[in-house]
């Protein structure tokens, strides 16, 4: 890799493999590497400290472009270089110098600047989006959906409106029942995890139940109590419902996981799904931290928290914090 580094070959995603690689030796790993190089294979050439440093500098900042002074020399020598250049980040390191350091030198990189879309009745989303409610529960919105709510619930329920579809994780209180409206339908849980699909001009309104129990009703009159993996489609102009036992979790999961699963997704662009996602301003330390690769799948309901714990438990020495409505990922 370090041949092909000086001989401009490398792919961009490769330069920073190489960087992560050359950042994470230990002392004793570099050392033997130079001993090694040693005795195999020597060279008259040396190299200044300052175009070691330079050298470092380039492949941990992943630099597009080689170093232009290095020249085409022969590939030995070239892989000579870095490795006297090796011998120049052990020094670095022991006089106290910090490379690769998110608290430090290099200044916060906003991989997102993308602000929470404003969700009202006059207004649909133009994405899936989480939302957090007032009093803890969560909600996934779908694409072109609204839901309404007040900024507190006051009084003996805590009621919303519904025009499209939406998956409601409802905080228990048993003293404040949850009230969902969607026309002339009404869903009333204590606290469980729910589908509705009540779209505009729609004919049936559909209550599928993931987790909990929930009851359906149109005015005074019970359309149907669920639990959990049972749903209920009722046809408000035939005046009818269908209760059935159905897989909930894999109906709710097949669009509340749109946008939430990651195929060699660079971090900074997860972060952007995920600002417009929770509606949070999301924040990366630095570039090359920015450009991890991952590979992960969520279902969509989870929580931020969730979400962040698990993408920095795969992302080496990967952190994050929340703070101010605002997402720092960061790396030590």
């Amino acid at each position: 890799m370090l041949q092909l580094y000086f001989s401009n070959t490398l792919t961009d995603s490769e330069k920073l493999e190489l960087a992560l690689i050359i950042d994470s030796l230990e002392d004793e790993q570099l050392e033997n590497e130079l001993a090694l190089q040693r005795q195999t294979d020597l060279s008259e050439e040396e190299l200044s400290q300052e175009s070691s440093r330079r050298i470092v500098a380039d492949i941990l900042s992943n630099n597009p472009e080689p170093i232009a002074d290095i020249g085409h020399r022969a590939a030995r020598r070239w892989y000579l270089r870095v490795a006297a250049a090796a011998a120049v980040v052990l020094l670095l390191i022991s006089a106290g110098y910090i490379l690769f350091n998110s608290h430090s030198e290099t200044k916060p990189v906003y991989a997102v600047v993308a602000k929470a879309e404003i969700v009202s009745p006059d207004r649909p989303t133009s994405y899936t989006r989480n939302l957090l409610l007032p009093d803890g529960s969560t909600i996934v919105l779908k694409a072109g959906s609204t839901v309404k709510y007040p900024d507190r619930f006051t009084g003996s329920t805590r009621e919303v409106e519904l025009r499209g579809e939406a998956y409601f994780d409802i905080a228990h209180n048993k003293a404040k029942p949850f009230i969902i409206h969607t026309g002339t339908v009404t869903t009333t849980v204590l606290g469980t995890a729910f589908n509705i699909k009540a779209w505009p001009g729609q004919k049936r309104v559909i209550v599928s139940v993931t987790r909990g129990r929930v009851r359906v009703e149109e005015g005074h009159k019970v359309l149907a109590v669920l639990t959990v993996n049972q749903e209920v489609q009722y046809n408000a102009t035939a005046e009818e419902e269908k209760p059935a036992v159905v897989p909930a979790d894999k109906l709710v999961t097949d669009w509340t996981k749109e946008d939430m699963e990651f195929d060699h997704m660079t971090l900074g662009t997860i972060a952007q799904h995920l600002s417009k996602r929770y509606g949070i301003e999301v924040a990366i330390t630095n570039s090359q931290l920015a450009a991890y690769e991952i590979v992960a799948s969520f279902s969509g309901t989870e929580s931020l928290q969730n979400v962040l714990d698990v993408l920095c438990a795969i992302t080496p020495k990967t952190h994050f914090k929340i703070k101010d409505k605002t997402v720092e990922i960061y790396n030590n």
